[in-house]
């Protein structure tokens, strides 16, 4: 039998609560825009955006679709997860919170691309800039109303 001393006992504690305090300013010191910029490096690699740049995004995403955010916890769990490099981990969730982070992923991904110039850079490695709304994008675009006979 294995005999665990008191000095011994007291030091796992110790190190247990110690561990939870650590984990818990951890989460508590994320925000929706760190679930924003995990996610979207999860696909794109590391962003070159200005932190101004990927607040305004972030502002406008939530003003557009306040919905779509994964509650806090979940959005918590899934940035720390992200950071630490084990997003395979979200394979542990149930499907209806795996399904709700798809969800999520897919609209952060398309207003990324209408919100920001990621698709209109000359290079990779110019910066992405916020550049907001823009109605339609399409060069071959035609408003004109048709009337048939």
């Amino acid at each position: 039998m294995i005999e665990v001393s008191r000095r011994a006992a007291l030091a796992i504690l110790a190190g247990g609560v110690a561990s939870s305090g650590i984990a818990y300013a951890a989460v508590s010191s994320l925000s929706d825009e760190d679930l924003v910029r995990v996610t979207l490096e999860k696909y794109f690699g590391k962003l070159n955006m200005r932190i101004e740049h990927l607040q305004q995004f972030v502002l406008e995403f939530q003003k557009r679709n306040p919905w779509i955010f994964p509650n806090e916890k979940l959005g918590d769990a899934v940035t720390l997860l992200e950071e630490l490099k084990l997003g395979a981990a979200r394979q542990l969730l149930p499907e209806e919170k795996k399904q709700d982070l798809r969800h999520f992923d897919r609209w952060v991904i398309a207003e990324f691309h209408m919100l920001t110039d990621y698709a209109w850079r000359s290079s990779p490695n110019d910066p992405i800039r916020f550049t907001g709304w823009h109605p339609c994008t399409n060069p071959f675009a035609n408003f004109e109303m048709r009337q048939d006979a």
